[in-house]
């Protein structure tokens, strides 16, 4: 994994360095990062297009063949060679983008270890620390929502401390010390930030779910097919799909830190935009080629 979060950090760090938030950092190091991918994301897009466009044909080969799969199968390819169609075209973005999505998570959790351990060298030495903030997030190393507290108790420091490892600042010493110095030097800090406050409003959370069941339609949920054809039958899957994936975007968004959360929100509105863009494109090419056959 490490041959992913390496340059993932390297270019969020870069850009950090520029803006000096990080919240404003992940929004722009997503957008880098999912123009890099763009190529082969217009592949996919294009490959879902047409196959959208060919399901009354795709749903008329499935009733006539519905007892001979081999024949089915083989008319199937047919027509996507006809219509220039690779079904496989769909599937190296998302192989690409889960290991990227890993590899965010992880780095996520790995700054928010490192910064865990700046509060308590701050404080220690006698100096005010202030925690990042986003919005309405006071600590964007938190999570975004109305349990969570600004400043971690010790077990949540431990957890995200320990879930790091290899790391040249996050040594055994390090943490010993963040261990040691948590009575005298976070309690202080803590009574003077959680005094009533709660890190944030579950917006983030909530904003993830949405975006994240719109896109799921956009992708999925305009079909219309035959309920008892095989088509349909992956429709409803797909259905399944377009509600576990919200609730699981809230869930992760809940429990971990804000950072991951705005990566999270900001790459499924960039995909929604997207989305609306080329299907506008795509239509106005399809309309403008129909006219130029007349």
């Amino acid at each position: 994994m490490n041959i992913i979060t390496t340059p993932l950090r390297w270019i969020l760090d870069t850009i950090y360095g520029f803006v000096g938030n990080y919240g404003v950092a992940i929004m722009l190091f997503t957008l880098v990062i999912k123009l890099i991918l763009l190529p082969l994301d217009l592949k996919q897009r294009s490959s879902m297009y047409k196959t959208q466009k060919i399901q009354p044909m795709l749903e008329e080969i499935n009733k006539k063949y519905e007892k001979d799969p081999e024949k089915k199968n083989q008319k199937t390819m047919e027509l996507y060679k006809k219509e220039h169609i690779n079904p496989m075209a769909g599937c190296l973005p998302i192989l690409i983008q889960m290991p990227i999505l890993f590899a965010m998570f992880a780095v996520m959790r790995h700054i928010a270890a490192e910064q865990v351990v700046e509060m308590v060298n701050t404080v220690a030495a006698g100096n005010t620390y202030i925690p990042q903030s986003f919005l309405w997030i006071k600590n964007i190393w938190q999570p975004d929502n109305i349990s969570a507290a600004v400043i971690p108790d010790l077990s949540t420091i431990s957890g995200t401390i320990s879930a790091v490892k290899n790391s040249a600042v996050l040594t055994s010493d390090v943490i010993a010390t963040v261990k040691a110095n948590y009575e005298t030097v976070m309690k202080p800090m803590m009574e003077l930030y959680n005094n009533g406050a709660a890190n944030g409003w579950a917006i983030l959370p909530l904003l993830a779910g949405g975006s994240q069941y719109f896109t799921t339609w956009l992708m999925n949920g305009q079909q219309k097919n035959n309920p008892s054809s095989p088509a349909s039958q992956q429709a409803q899957q797909q259905k399944l799909m377009s509600y576990m994936f919200p609730l699981i975007s809230v869930f992760f968004c809940w429990q971990y830190n804000a950072a991951f959360s705005v990566y999270w929100v900001t790459s499924n509105i960039y995909t929604i935009v997207t989305y609306v863009i080329f299907n506008l494109v795509a239509k106005k090419k399809e309309e403008k080629k129909a006219l130029e056959n007349k």
